[in-house]
């Protein structure tokens, strides 16, 4: 009876090996014939071109100038750093993302976010303006989504005046696409503060929502019963919010 359970035993025991030793080879076997995305050498986001304002631009080190036609002007781009390197596209490769900046002559820096898509070689998308003279903070990614983080300026401020006003925009990669999906909301409470508002809560009508024209009556007029509480901009005296930025009030 013992030397049938021992028999048993070593039976269970080798078709447990065998079974380990089969899935060992299948994953061998599997590595071995698929296909790797490998990380090319060719790959460099500081020589590739971009698309700026519908012009393509090449970066060579970092770095491109071009003539200004009928001008002794250059527009100087380059590449400004912020960089995050993640997989966009789902492709198994690292892509960058990245702040580049340009200048034409006169005193504005324009700042531009671009994404360097990685393949057999560096592909470069459209660039999306950020601002004149900003003061960039960060990049952020979240579920592929890209947070950009800077500092802007009110807009009755000198441009010389140090940028104070927190913006966040999102973006997102559309196929080779790169585009801005910041919130409707959001644009709004940026625009307020950059036109010189400040964000309170108000008790306004339940069919309004957040950051309401407040040149027009009636938004905020209802009875209690009747109102909720939403985000508006507030601009001081003699201004309103019109919806998308604080103006001159007209009586």
């Amino acid at each position: 009876m013992n030397k049938n359970k021992k028999g048993f035993t070593l039976i269970i025991i080798t078709l447990i090996v065998l079974f380990l030793i089969g899935i060992v080879i299948m994953i061998c076997y599997k590595l071995m014939t698929e296909p790797q995305k490998i990380e090319t050498n060719n790959f460099d986001h500081k020589n590739c071109s971009y698309v700026i304002e519908g012009k393509n631009i090449t970066l060579k080190n970092g770095y491109s100038e071009e003539l200004i036609p009928n001008s002794n002007s250059k527009t100087i781009t380059q590449y400004f750093g912020n960089e995050k390197m993640t997989d966009l596209n789902n492709d198994g490769l690292n892509d960058v993302v990245f702040i580049l900046t340009q200048t034409m002559g006169g005193s504005g820096t324009f700042y531009y976010l671009a994404v360097a898509l990685r393949n057999d070689e560096c592909k470069g998308t459209n660039a999306i303006l950020l601002g004149d003279r900003i003061a960039p903070q960060g990049v952020e990614i979240r579920d592929n989504n890209i947070f950009v983080n800077y500092a802007d300026r009110k807009a009755e401020e000198a441009m010389t005046s140090s940028p104070s006003i927190g913006i966040t925009k999102e973006f997102v990669l559309n196929g080779n696409t790169l585009k801005d999906i910041t919130t409707e909301e959001a644009k709004k409470e940026q625009s307020c503060l950059m036109s010189g508002g400040t964000i309170e809560s108000s008790i306004c009508c339940t069919s309004t929502s957040d950051f309401p024209n407040l040149c027009l009556v009636g938004a905020c007029g209802c009875s209690p019963t009747n109102s909720h509480q939403v985000k508006t901009c507030i601009c001081g005296e003699d201004k309103c919010f019109n919806g998308d930025e604080c103006a001159p009030l007209m009586r």
